[in-house]
This record gives structure tokens, sequence and C-alpha cells, in this order.
């Protein structure tokens, strides 16, 4: 599951974080629908252009309102598989959290038991020790001359 998720976070972000304008042509190629034509076209245009939002591309050949649309798209459905995710994971921890709490309940409980019933012996060997004296005192006054 942490490789899955690691793997997610990894694809996430490397849509999410990358900057067109520094980019190199192999980071841009990882985005889905960018080969290395549409690469290339990139990083002549940004020679002279600065790309402020992934609607800039429209201005590059090759890049049309479809293309554009699978990109944001991507990096939508990106987002809401590694939020889906992570509200597993919380979910998951959360259940893991009450079940060891349940555990610490039934634990604390048990020593309680055991303690009440370790201070019950003690009760009994108390009782079974004055009455062995009582018995060793009515021994000792039959024998004595």
């Amino acid at each position: 599951m942490k490789k899955t998720l690691l793997a997610l976070a990894f694809a996430l972000s490397s849509l999410m974080a990358i900057d067109f304008n520094t980019a190199s042509k192999a980071e841009l190629m990882k985005v889905k629908g960018i080969g290395p034509k549409k690469a290339e076209a990139i990083i002549q245009y940004r020679k002279t252009h600065k790309i402020k939002s992934i609607n800039d591309l429209k201005n590059i050949k090759g890049f049309n309102s479809k293309t554009i649309s699978k990109i944001k798209n991507q990096k939508s459905a990106l987002k809401d598989k590694a939020n889906a995710k992570k509200t597993a994971l919380k979910n998951k921890k959360s259940k893991m959290k009450a079940k060891m709490n349940s555990k610490k309940e039934a634990l604390k409980n048990k020593k309680a038991k055991l303690n009440a019933k370790k201070s019950q012996l003690k009760k009994m060997k108390k009782e079974k020790m004055q009455k062995l004296n009582s018995k060793k005192s009515a021994f000792k006054n039959k024998v004595k001359f």
C-alpha cells in the first residue's frame, strides 16, 4: 500500500510540480499527451515567452483546447486519486487506533482483575496464617505442663 501511495504521489508531484518554464524535455515528456515534438515546441516557445498557466500552451503549435483539457484532467484525476488514497489511509489509521485503544482497555481490565485476585489471595493467606498462628498458640498452651 505504501509503495502504491508513493508511486501515486510521485506521479502527482511530477505533473503538479512541473514547471513548464524550466522542465527538461524528458520531464515534459512525462506528462501524458506531451511527446518529443511537443516537448521541443514548449522549449522553443519558452525562449521568448513565459508560461504562466497551462492555458498558455494554446499559443504553441500542436496544443489545442482538447490537449490542454487532457493535461488538466490528468492533473485533476491524479489529485483526486491521491486524495482518495490519503482518506483511505486516514480511515485505516483511525481503525487501527481504535483497535489499539480497545486492546489497551482490555489489558487494563485484565490487570484490574489480576490485582483483585492478588488482593484476594493475600487476604486468604493472611487469614490462613492467623488460623495457623492461633492453632500454634493453642497447641503450645496444651503442651505446657
